[in-house]
């Protein structure tokens, strides 16, 4: 008997002290360097020539790509040419928001490089 209540009060116990420890156990992988492992500094100078950090590789043919398959997804709704140029609009629209989006961050991986340098 006195095996099963400390068993019924053990094993709850150690969960729950599992549970509250685990974030502790895991807040451990942020150091001085920055995102990932990748210095600051090196963001920051890549951004500041021109290069985006984040930027694919290999952007055209991703670009390409994604053409390709809003087309075939066009193709398979069957939509008439009225309803494609409205298709169009959308995903240009699409475009705008993001390359908008885009530049947003790159500004405020600017002023925190500038900040950095401070």
């Amino acid at each position: 008997m006195n095996k099963s209540k400390a068993t019924r009060w053990l094993m709850p116990a150690l969960f729950s002290a599992t549970l509250l420890a685990s974030p502790l156990a895991l807040a451990g992988h942020h150091d001085d360097r920055g995102h990932r492992g990748k210095p600051p500094g090196d963001i920051c100078e890549r951004l500041q020539d021109g290069e985006a950090p984040f930027e694919r590789q290999h952007g055209e043919e991703f670009r390409e790509r994604m053409e390709q398959r809003r087309a075939d997804m066009a193709d398979r709704l069957q939509l008439t040419d009225e309803q494609r140029e409205i298709w169009s609009q959308i995903h240009e629209e699409q475009k705008a928001e993001w390359e908008q989006k885009r530049e947003e961050r790159r500004a405020r991986m600017m002023e925190h490089c500038e900040e950095q340098d401070s």
